[in-house]
Formats: C-alpha cells, sequence, structure tokens
C-alpha cells in the first residue's frame, strides 16, 4: 500500500508543477507627464521539454516566433508606426528560448493592440491624475473543442475527488465512534510504511478506501501527465481574456486600484492555485493536502485538529466550486498622481 501510496504522490506533485511550455509576459509602462505608453510582450520557449507533447508545443511557437507569424509579431505589426521599436532573440545553444518585443506608442493604440482580444482599453486623464482601465468581456479564448475538453477532463476530475470525499467521510464517521484512535489512523495515512501501521482489522479497508481514493486520483492526473501543462492551459484560455501575464507599472503614486492582484498585475489562471483553496471546505484536516505539503504535519496534529467532513458531495458540486474559483474581476484599473 505504501508503495503505492508514495508513487501516487509523487505523480500528483508532477501534475501540481507542471510547466508550460510556452510563457507570455506584457509590460505596459506609461510615460510620465504624456501620452505614450511603452509596451513589452516577452516570449519565453521551453528549451527541454519533458516529453513529446509539449517538445510539439514548444516547437510550433519557436517556429512561429522565427517566422514572425506568432501573435505578438501580429499585434505589434498592426500598430501605427511606432515612436521606438525593438525585438531581440535570445538563443541558447542556438536554440530560441526567448523573443522580447518592446515599442513606444500612443496611449490610445493600446486598444489596437488587443484588438484580437475581448478586452476594452481606456486610458483617461484627470487634473493632477491618470488613470488605465481594462474591461475584459464576458469568456475567455478558448475555442469549443478546447472548451469541451477542459469540461470533460474537469468533470471525469471531479468524480475522483468526490470519491475521495466519500472514503474520508467514512472514516471520520469511524473515528467518531472510535474514541483514541485517531492517532493511529492518521499515523497509517502519513506513515512512510502504512503496511507496519498499527490499525485495527476494521480500520484498515477505511483506510485503504482512502488511499485507492488517492491513488485514482493521481493515475487520471498521469494519464493526462503528457497534457497536464496543456490542461492547466486550457484552464487559462476558458476563464481568462487576456493573452498574458499583464503587469502595469506607473510612473506616481498610486491613488486606487481596482481588479489587480499584487503590484498591479494580472496573473494568468493557475488551476491548481484554485484546486488548493478548496481545501477545508468538505473534509477537514485533508489527508492528502498534508500528504503534499511542504512541511508535512505529524499525525498527532491532525488527530488534534478539528474535524469534519459532507456525507454527500457530488462531483457537480466540486467542478462549481472550482469554476468560482476560477472567475475574473470584470474590472482592471489604477489610477496615479502625475
Amino acid at each position: 500500500m505504501t508503495r503505492r501510496l508514495r508513487w501516487c504522490l509523487a505523480l500528483l506533485l508532477t501534475a501540481a508543477c507542471a510547466r508550460i511550455p510556452v510563457t507570455e509576459e506584457l509590460t505596459i509602462e506609461p510615460d510620465e507627464g504624456g501620452d505614450t505608453v511603452v509596451v513589452t510582450a516577452s516570449t519565453k520557449l521551453m528549451t527541454d521539454p519533458p516529453n513529446e507533447h509539449l517538445r510539439a508545443r514548444a516547437e510550433a511557437a519557436r517556429a512561429a516566433a522565427l517566422s514572425g507569424s506568432d501573435p505578438w509579431s501580429i499585434r505589434f505589426a498592426r500598430l501605427s508606426t511606432p515612436e521606438q521599436e525593438r525585438v531581440t532573440y535570445q538563443k541558447s545553444r542556438g536554440t530560441l528560448e526567448q523573443v522580447v518585443r518592446s515599442a513606444r506608442i500612443p496611449s490610445d493604440d493600446l486598444q489596437h493592440l488587443l484588438a484580437d482580444t475581448n478586452i476594452t482599453v481606456n486610458v483617461v486623464r484627470g487634473e493632477g491624475w491618470r488613470e488605465i482601465a481594462f474591461y475584459p468581456g464576458s469568456g475567455g479564448r478558448a475555442t469549443r473543442e478546447q472548451q469541451r475538453e477542459f469540461d470533460a477532463t474537469l468533470g471525469t476530475w471531479s468524480e475522483s475527488v468526490a470519491r475521495y470525499f466519500t472514503a474520508v467521510h467514512h472514516l471520520y464517521a469511524y473515528l467518531r465512534q472510535a474514541p483514541g484512535r485517531d492517532v493511529y489512523v492518521f499515523q497509517a495515512l502519513m506513515a512512510d510504511n502504512v503496511d507496519e501501521a498499527l490499525v485495527t482489522e476494521e480500520e484498515a479497508p477505511l483506510i485503504a478506501a482512502v488511499v485507492d481514493a488517492m491513488g485514482a486520483i493521481a493515475t487520471q492526473m498521469d494519464e493526462h501527465e503528457g497534457r497536464a501543462a496543456t490542461l492547466a492551459e486550457e484552464a487559462d484560455l476558458v476563464f481568462n481574456p487576456f493573452p498574458a501575464r499583464m503587469v502595469v507599472r506607473v510612473p506616481g503614486d498610486v491613488l486606487s486600484s481596482k481588479g489587480f492582484g499584487k503590484e498591479l498585475t494580472i496573473e494568468p489562471v493557475d488551476l491548481f492555485a484554485a484546486i488548493g483553496k478548496l481545501e477545508g471546505r468538505w473534509i477537514s484536516p485533508d489527508p492528502l493536502a498534508a500528504l503534499l505539503r511542504d512541511e508535512q504535519p505529524t499525525a498527532e496534529r491532525l488527530a488534534e485538529a478539528p474535524r469534519k467532513s459532507e456525507a454527500v458531495v457530488s462531483s457537480a458540486e466540486i467542478a462549481r466550486a472550482i469554476r468560482e474559483q476560477l472567475a475574473r474581476p470584470r474590472e482592471y484599473s489604477v489610477r496615479w498622481r502625475e
């Protein structure tokens, strides 16, 4: 049992930390006291993909960047003549690993730059202040096929999570009727060798059901390991209208902001972080979440923690909660002092 559990957890960590083969960032820097902005688009390409699927994704993006047919080349090409423009190609051992495009453009051209997206950009000036605002339309950037693929995968994964929650609920129901057995049960779940844990014949199948449910989640993620990064990308395409990580750097003191994260950034959708935020919503403590932490709590701490579990958690409810976590604000704006 232990060997399978550790193997499953390794798969989960691999999926949760899956690298995206192509990462993009757009930085917008309004000039002080002027009506121009410097826009910089950076595209980083994975040079050491761990599997064929990610390798194909990276190579397709690399070929497009070199031929000038990638999205950012097209976006910059439709701008009116920039005051300044620069393109930098960075290679490692002959392989393109990053492209950086930078241009100084009129503020009004920001809308042209993002004309292929469902985003409205407003740059306004008042007495002693300026403001830039982004208003995303409904939906993201996914095609119907990508939407279907994501929906199907999320539905199947949610079914496995529902099974896991049910197994934990049965185990916690037993513990409510067996005072003093908490530590031994959590020792079995957290131990390096589950087979040597001091559990009773009645507890063994309950613990095995939890471990098997963990394994089902991990195995499913392993089945998608070749496209784990694609799954994360699909979540971003479905829920995020922005084509890159967005960074705004203003030249004056910030007077107000709305929607932005830390340091005026709009981060891509993080599917696995959204899933992690559900910890404690239906079961607490969560054995799987505990095992995946960098610093694992002891069995004694888990046994002492307040305990709860839902009798019935449907896969639809889990999928709906994840979607709620992935929803984005309808406005991103920042006003600064001039």
